[in-house]
């Protein structure tokens, strides 16, 4: 059987329409049998009710998305950061009412014989980033298939444990409690500070009770997102900073958004969008996010500093654009990277393709993103959202 398997769309109808295109020419080589998708349709981009529609026509294996329930009130929209918040209340209002219901019976979590799917992690199905070794370590006892496949960093990873290390059940029961002892404890000494020598044994006395996983913010999370980007795959290039411009003339993108009712209002938005990008360079985003890091940096420190109370017992891996084979005796967590919002350096679309003979088959696709901020511009949205993509940040 052979599935492709993508996530974080966020409403990129570009996006999506390139990943798809891309699914069709692979299949016609060798079939796919279906898609699968990791969650957060929409949020962040111009074309939520387009989105689900397309989707929905190839495949309903489709499951929740933090932002998918922030956009039907499911969720509170407290822990978002302004962008996000903004998104959310902005396609709240654009959804129709079937797309609506559509989004608020999805599920949080699917087995599918030897795969489990969520959007977060098997810990945090809606919340939690998987971007270290340590977080993986956790959600490894929260899933009893061989493969889970994840999204919501939007960064391609792979985490990989010999079997047989963690007896895991499929409600992470098994070894939870030692487990939560020591993540408590190595929060307790964060707080602390770094108190004593890094090398000094610490008596682990607490733990979480039942039910309190304490889910960072949006935008914290996203902050400590970013800091693992760097880590987890460098940046590549700006191609996408470098797409044709789209001229004025061009027939008008499909949208949610109202349409300019002239041609000449459509200039301008290719005008104001020029001048964004101009005053704001790729090195003044970069510095900026090295500015907002810092702090999560200097917090990631402390946590290093007990991370021996935790045996680590999984490895972190890069994937490659082309073939994985996933070796003999490993389970995995395996992340395809984003579809509509790219942030590990690469604008291009990401997603893959899970062979239960072949292995995997990473794949980045290019797609019109001119086209994507204009009409992020033109619904009114945050323009930090349209410049972004050209960055894949």
């Amino acid at each position: 059987m052979r599935y492709a398997v993508f996530s974080d769309i966020h409403a990129n109808l570009e996006a999506l329409e390139a990943v798809l295109a891309k699914i069709d020419e692979i299949s016609k080589e060798k079939p796919i049998d279906q898609i699968w998708f990791l969650g957060d349709l929409v949020g962040y981009g111009p074309d939520p009710n387009a989105c689900i529609s397309l989707l929905r026509e190839r495949t309903d294996v489709i499951i929740a998305g933090n932002h998918d329930w922030a956009a039907v009130n499911k969720i509170d929209l407290d822990d978002f950061s302004a962008a996000a918040r903004i998104s959310a209340e902005w396609t709240a209002q654009q959804l129709t009412e079937e797309h609506r219901e559509f989004l608020a019976n999805l599920p949080e979590r699917l087995d599918i014989g030897d795969v489990t799917l969520v959007h977060g992690s098997p810990y945090g199905p809606l919340w939690e980033y998987l971007t270290s070794e340590v977080l993986a370590e956790r959600s490894f006892q929260y899933f009893s298939s061989r493969f889970c496949f994840v999204g919501h960093t939007h960064i391609p990873v792979i985490f990989q444990q010999p079997m047989g290390v963690n007896k895991a059940s499929s409600s992470g029961a098994s070894g939870e409690r030692a487990q939560e002892t020591a993540f408590a404890a190595t929060a307790a000494e964060a707080d602390e500070g770094s108190m004593g020598d890094s090398g000094s044994e610490q008596s682990a006395s607490a733990s979480l009770g039942e039910g309190e996983r304490p889910e960072p913010t949006e935008e914290a999370a996203e902050e400590l997102q970013g800091a693992a980007t760097k880590t987890v795959a460098p940046a590549t290039t700006r191609e996408a900073a470098n797409v044709e411009q789209v001229s004025a003339d061009e027939e008008t993108p499909r949208t949610e958004a109202n349409e300019p009712e002239q041609e000449g209002e459509y200039a301008d938005i290719v005008a104001a969008l020029e001048a964004i990008e101009a005053r704001t360079s790729e090195e003044e985003i970069l510095s900026a996010e090295d500015r907002l890091n810092s702090e999560i940096e200097e917090l990631l420190a402390l946590l290093g500093l007990s991370q021996s109370m935790i045996k680590v017992t999984n490895e972190m891996l890069t994937p490659p654009e082309g073939h994985w084979d996933p070796p003999a005796g490993y389970r995995a967590i395996i992340n395809p990277g984003g579809v509509g919002q790219p942030r590990d350096g690469d604008p291009r679309a990401a997603f893959m393709i899970y062979d239960t003979e072949a292995g995997f088959e990473f794949y980045r696709v290019p797609y019109d993103i001119k086209k994507t901020q204009e009409k992020i511009i033109r619904a009114g949205l945050p323009q930090y959202l349209a410049i972004r993509l050209a960055y894949g940040r």
